[in-house]
């Protein structure tokens, strides 16, 4: 299962490791071996992950082990053991062992994932928040009006800066999270922009789990999208025996193809037969927005297409001139 970030919901669903890594602690997996991995270019030594609580953080470290220790490896009684090996064998080592958990473990628990109430979603990243200090911390400020949760966590207006210094650098104190893969500022900062003053944090929260970000879905190119590569700018020439400067007698359009699209060049050249009208309208598309071409103030329809030709370096030149009169 794939957990997708740029949603609330999905950040909330990252947040389910925090909660699964603190019931393995509960558990009694601070000490214990998880994994062992036979060490490269050694008989008989392996590296065995162990789980370690260093200051204020668990981590999942690697220490040599020379002989395969005789105790088992220790497992959770919550989590199926294929699960768990699946992904024990993944985890990363010094790196805290919820962002393990969140990584390796997490898309493995599809079911348990798809099972979690959005009342227990809620208080996840409602507990979450205010670990990382969302209570009386700037959340936004729009025109010197700072708004913010108060201590009874209720979303506030402090309209006169008395709390919070409006001041031109006051954005470097706003509320933001830093270290924590399951949280994406970007979604958080678009579900507080529809925070309204009087709603608490826990009705923000449930905001926060609808919100997602615009999805730009890229669209397949069209045939002749992928035909045409590029069109260079004009080149404008005058005719020998034409000195003024501020006309021009034929424009040359050159417009690129691909080179490895096609299997032969009679396939190149039956393809641009096929769509040679709309490359051309691009081509005086192309024209039409040109500087120079505007600067001279002549109309396109007093260009005519006098020849187009196939090049061997995958290019067609487009020669244009006017009208006669």
């Amino acid at each position: 299962m794939v957990i997708d970030k740029t949603t609330g919901r999905g950040c909330a669903l990252g947040m389910a490791s925090k909660t699964i890594a603190g019931k393995l602690v509960a558990e009694g997996i601070i000490g214990k071996t998880i994994y062992r991995k036979h060490r490269i270019n050694s008989k008989s030594g392996y590296d065995l992950f162990r789980v370690v609580k260093y200051r204020e953080e668990v981590y999942v470290i690697s220490q040599k082990g020379e002989e395969l220790a005789e105790d088992p490896l220790w497992t959770p009684s919550s989590i199926d053991t294929g699960v768990w090996a699946k992904a024990v064998g993944k985890f990363s080592n010094f790196e805290q062992l919820d962002a393990n958990v969140e990584k390796y473990l997490l898309p493995e628990l599809e079911e348990y994932l798809q099972s979690i109430p959005d009342t227990e979603l809620v208080s996840m990243a409602r507990n979450f928040l205010i670990e990382h200090g969302v209570i009386n911390t700037p959340i936004c400020q729009h025109t010197g009006k700072t708004y913010y949760f108060n201590k009874n966590e209720v979303y506030s207006l402090d309209e006169e800066s008395e709390l919070f210094p409006y001041e031109g650098r006051q954005k470097f104190h706003i509320f933001k999270i830093r270290g924590e893969s399951c949280f994406n500022m970007n979604v958080w900062s678009k579900a507080a922009s529809q925070f309204e003053v009087g709603r608490t944090l826990e009705e923000c929260v449930r905001i926060f789990l609808q919100t997602e970000l615009s999805h730009n879905v890229p669209q397949e190119p069209s045939p002749i999208d992928r035909l045409v590569q590029y069109i260079a700018p004009p080149v404008y020439e005058r005719a020998p025996g034409n000195h003024n400067e501020v006309t021009f007698d034929h424009i040359h359009m050159t417009v690129g193809l691909p080179r490895y699209q096609f299997h032969s060049w009679d396939a190149l050249r039956n393809e641009v037969k096929r769509y040679q009208h709309e490359i051309y309208q691009r081509v005086i598309e192309k024209l039409e927005q040109d500087r120079q071409f505007k600067k001279y103030g002549v109309p396109v329809n007093f260009l005519k297409l006098s020849d187009v030709m196939l090049m061997r370096d995958f290019s067609m030149e487009f020669i244009l001139e006017l009208k006669e009169t």
